[in-house]
């Protein structure tokens, strides 16, 4: 590149650059955060859940996760 034409090329610093890549997406991380703000819950209880070892003790919790999944209650967790 001549010194005329790198004098017009925009300079960016590192910050710069950082910011311009597009966000990450992670939907496993992602479906936890949702669902815990969504119910009101931490992500560790939401994670417990989803392991199950430990199901809700709150029926509307049930039913929000019925709700946000398209799953219904009996398909929730294995019998």
């Amino acid at each position: 590149m001549t010194k005329e034409k790198s004098e017009n090329v925009p300079k960016i610093t590192l910050l710069g650059y950082y910011e311009t890549l597009p966000e990450a997406s992670y939907p496993k991380t992602d479906f936890v955060n949702k669902v815990a703000k969504e119910i009101g819950v931490s992500t560790a209880t939401v994670h417990n859940w989803i392991h199950g070892k430990t199901k809700p003790m709150n029926h509307e919790h049930i039913l929000k996760l019925c709700s946000i999944t398209g799953l219904k209650e009996n398909e929730l967790w294995k019998k």
